[in-house]
């Protein structure tokens, strides 16, 4: 296997988004929005694991805001860097510079308001949310525009930016699904067939196998659930619907499955989908052995089990078009489950689970069920979940369950195995 675990596709074309290095004024807590400022200490060497991570990404244009944090992380994994303005930060008007806390005890009204009409200007004189979203959308789009088929471009910029952008694909109403992303955090998009959909969301993998958010959630009394997709079989190499299939692992899912947990480590308290492919991976994660969840299965495909993708299309083209181009959520393959269906019930599952005590759970699934499960969270409208890509075989999403409802720390991470060989 290369060591390149995200290969290109000539109906692609992909925008790789990276936060900016830690800067001075977030270690302390300071809105720094459209000012300018130094990286912390932390900030700095963390440009090293992220420029050491990124040199065999092959981008074919690495784009930056024009501020220094994010040329900064620019210029440690590229020797060219195109500095765009539309990719800068939120002005946040007269709040620049200001702590947040200060702004919350100061202004606390005013920013509530901001945030939740979006069309007041944050710091009075700054840019709404409704403008900062307009600039955001329209500044990917123009960038997909400008894009030939195949291609990969780096964009490094910043917190505030990032969040309409993970909006289209995490939307909520009233409270925000997904964490902040974090300091040199890598989020994918990709273009296809008239589509911009997630591949993956904040992967700090450079800096560990779990986000700092990880630890201040458990450290506060939450449960961290990780999910687990289950490595490679022949049928996904074939592209085959496995649905309620029984494949295991082929030579290079093994592979993945060791890679990962060697990475991951293994742990005392872990669930599985009773499948093979399942089984096999949670093997790898599982300090005392594992525990079958029927409920995490994959979706039922019905008569379309086994099938590629070519073959269910010659012999049911009207039901595939029912459903992929127009959206009606019928069973999959005549006597299989819904989309819907699906979503409720890995759902449950999830939330009957007997969570570990020290607060971090692991659960290995399938790809159709952590991206069904992850799009309930949202208020998404799309009846397949068509807004995220699959997940990455043993790829590694972490949610943390608040009371506040599920947030969505991260998605599809797989730093594991960008090493193989």
């Amino acid at each position: 296997m290369s060591a390149q675990p995200y290969p290109r596709d000539p109906s692609r074309k992909e925008i790789v988004f990276i936060r900016h290095a830690e800067s001075q004024a977030n270690r302390e807590g300071f809105w720094n929005g459209r000012t300018d400022g130094e990286l912390s200490e932390d900030g700095e060497a963390s440009l090293d694991l992220l420029g050491k991570r990124l040199a065999s990404w092959e981008f074919d244009a690495v784009i930056s805001s024009p501020l220094s944090r994010a040329r900064r992380t620019a210029e440690a994994f590229a020797d060219e860097v195109e500095i765009d303005e539309d990719f800068t930060e939120v002005d946040l008007g007269r709040w620049e510079g200001m702590l947040f806390t200060d702004v919350q005890a100061e202004h606390g009204d005013e920013l509530e308001e901001a945030i939740r009409t979006k069309t007041l200007p944050m710091g009075g004189t700054g840019e709404s949310l409704e403008r900062l979203a307009k600039r955001a959308m329209g500044a990917v789009d123009r960038l997909f525009d400008r894009m030939a088929d195949n291609q990969r471009i780096a964009v490094v910029t910043h917190g505030g930016f990032l969040q309409p952008v993970l909006n289209r694909h995490l939307a909520s109403d009233g409270r925000r699904v997904h964490s902040f992303s974090a300091n040199t955090g890598i989020t994918r998009v990709i273009q296809q067939f008239g589509h911009v959909r997630l591949a993956s969301f904040n992967d700090v993998g450079h800096l560990g196998a779990r986000p700092a958010a990880f630890k201040t959630y458990v450290e506060s009394g939450d449960r961290v659930l990780t999910l687990i997709r289950h490595g490679q079989t022949r049928a996904n190499v074939e592209g085959r619907w496995q649905g309620r299939g029984d494949w295991d692992l082929d030579e290079i899912g093994h592979r993945q499955a060791e890679a990962l947990g060697e990475w991951y480590g293994r742990h005392p308290t872990v669930y599985t989908s009773p499948l093979r492919r399942a089984a096999s991976t949670a093997k790898r994660v599982a300090l005392n052995g594992s525990v079958a969840v029927d409920d995490l299965m994959e979706i039922h495909m019905g008569d379309w089990e086994g099938l590629t993708t070519d073959e269910i299309m010659r012999r049911w083209p009207e039901d595939m078009e029912t459903i992929y181009r127009h959206g009606v959520d019928l069973p999959r393959g005549g006597s299989g489950e819904t989309w819907a269906q699906l979503a409720e019930r890995v759902g449950l599952a999830i939330a009957g689970l007997d969570h570990d005590p020290g607060g971090h759970t692991i659960a290995v699934a399938h790809g159709g069920a952590i991206r069904a499960y992850v799009s309930s969270l949202t208020t998404t409208n799309d009846t397949y979940s068509e807004s995220l890509f699959t997940p990455a075989n043993t790829s590694v999403t972490h949610i943390a369950l608040t009371e506040r409802g599920p947030e969505v720390l991260d998605y599809s991470v797989s730093t594991h195995l960008e090493s193989m060989q």
